[in-house]
């Protein structure tokens, strides 16, 4: 695919600051959903805190949405069409090489513990980017590599996007949008009238996940280019808003999960608020100034896929370090000594590992977007 194929390309550069802050928030949910201790004995509202912050994922999901959408109308505004190969490579340069690598590595330490192999059919599955599949029917792999499943989901997302904007008007584009998030709404109530397991039947399915998607590309149409004017302290209230529905949807809703089992009752809703709390914190966050000046954070956002497919592994070691060091499991110490590390290896990853990757593809954009 020669680099020539994606000219002309935008003189400007589509750069939100503000997002890089909303993606290591993001991280910092899922992190604290791996951290924070939800056995038997935990409080209902600490275990209602563990589930609420798995809800990080979706804010992952609007999030990247958002931007593809805003990208890929701003390329077809821009130079009246829109070129797909260019897209697809752009993304297998960003996702592929870390993902692979993290997988790799991953089945590869999975053979050295026998009892908790990587199966190769679930091997395969991943390799074909419909791990998510897999694991809504057969469970989750290493507790390590768990997560990845998402990347499955924004996969498949990525596949069906630029097709759609490519031949259809921004209000046909909408209106798949709301399609998208009703069938999602179908699916949804379907499973959970069957009284399935939320994990990882339900929330591994992409049909489920899809809502999410279509919030943020919906966000994105409806903005048309733009941004939201808002006040300071409004947007604090929609983004302290967000986290009480994150924590509500589980605890109010939700208030006995012990068998795993769904009902439409409690889960339908319990979804449907956790999509107004991710659409107020994208809006909540966009074109907010106040993070104009925090360059370590926006940072961190940067570097969070890195912080995403790192912290899992990091968080292993330290809890057996932590083990063996003070004779019994801390969370605490265990959240404190993960996230610096997972800071570190994210960040040499990130130079040395993604980043001439991130070089190339800037060679296939056609509206340029944050520096490397």
């Amino acid at each position: 695919m020669a680099s020539n194929s994606v000219a002309p390309q935008s003189t400007s550069r589509f750069y939100r600051p503000e997002l890089d802050v909303l993606r290591f928030v993001a991280f910092l949910i899922v992190y604290l959903t791996h951290t924070i201790p939800d056995g038997p004995g935990s409080p209902r509202w600490v275990l209602a805190l563990s589930n609420a912050t798995g809800f990080g994922v979706q804010v992952f999901f609007a999030l990247s949405a958002y931007l593809i959408t805003e990208l890929l109308t701003s390329e077809k505004h821009i130079t009246g069409s829109l070129n797909a190969p260019a897209f697809y490579a752009r993304r297998i340069l960003r996702i592929w090489p870390l993902y692979f690598f993290a997988l790799g590595a991953g089945f590869l330490f999975s053979r050295l513990h026998p009892a908790g192999a990587i199966p190769v059919p679930a091997l395969a599955a991943y390799l074909l980017l419909v791990g998510n599949w897999y694991t809504s029917r057969y469970g989750y792999l290493a507790f390590a590599i768990g997560p990845l499943w998402t990347i499955s989901v924004e996969e498949q997302f990525y596949l069906l996007l630029p097709m759609l904007v490519r031949y259809l008007t921004r209000r046909n584009l909408a209106i798949v949008c709301c399609a998208g998030w009703a069938c999602s709404q179908i699916v949804l109530i379907s499973l959970c009238a069957r009284h399935v397991l939320f994990e990882p039947t339900i929330w591994t399915n992409s049909l489920v996940q899809l809502q999410y998607f279509a919030l943020g590309a919906g966000v994105s149409l409806f903005l048309n280019g733009s941004a939201p004017k808002i006040s300071g302290s409004l947007r604090g209230l929609m983004i302290g808003s967000a986290f009480l529905l994150l924590f509500a949807a589980d605890f109010v809703l939700n208030p006995d999960r012990t068998d795993g089992l769904t009902s439409v009752a409690h889960t339908y809703p319990e979804m449907l608020l956790v999509g107004v709390a991710v659409t107020l914190m994208l809006v909540g966050f966009l074109n907010w100034s106040f993070f104009d000046g925090w360059r370590r954070v926006r940072y961190l956002g940067k570097i969070s896929y890195g912080l995403y497919v790192y912290h899992l592994p990091c968080l292993t070691v330290v809890s057996k370090i932590v083990v063996r060091l003070m004779g019994h499991d801390s969370p605490l110490a265990v959240f404190a000594l993960g996230l610096p590390l997972t800071i570190g290896i994210a960040a040499i990853s990130y130079r040395y590992f993604e980043s001439p990757f991130l070089r190339l593809k800037e060679r296939f954009e056609i509206v340029k977007s944050r520096a490397v």
